[in-house]
């Protein structure tokens, strides 16, 4: 799976998601906000110094700990397999008649990549 495959499937299928997973995507999301590029350990050390609203997501949940190995787009890159293995009967993604590319929105009719517009089709 490509990221913009994984960012489609995230952004428009993130009900999917379990309840680890949003404690996880929360947990990477506050670890960014508070300036750790999700270095998750740093961020957890840092949290209970930290005023900043983003350290209540932290987690200390070793399930979610574990999700969250490798960063936000590993994360993100394996929630997405996740989803689309789980879910392909629900999963509809919008793509290039052209070229084949995930279209921006599902939405969406013209291509991002090669400009492709399918409007009137």
């Amino acid at each position: 799976m490509d990221e913009h495959l994984a960012s489609y499937v995230m952004r428009y299928y993130r009900r999917f998601m379990t309840a680890k997973e949003r404690l996880a995507h929360a947990h990477l999301f506050a670890t960014e906000k508070l300036g750790h590029d999700g270095a998750h350990v740093i961020a957890q050390k840092h949290a209970g110094k930290s005023r900043h609203p983003a350290h209540r997501l932290l987690s200390d949940d070793p399930e979610v700990l574990e999700l969250v190995q490798g960063g936000t787009s590993k994360f993100l890159l394996r929630t997405a397999e996740r989803i689309c293995a789980a879910h392909q009967d629900e999963i509809h993604v919008n793509r290039c008649p052209r070229c084949g590319e995930v279209a921006k929105t599902p939405k969406a009719k013209q291509c991002r990549f090669c400009k492709h517009d399918w409007h009137d089709s």
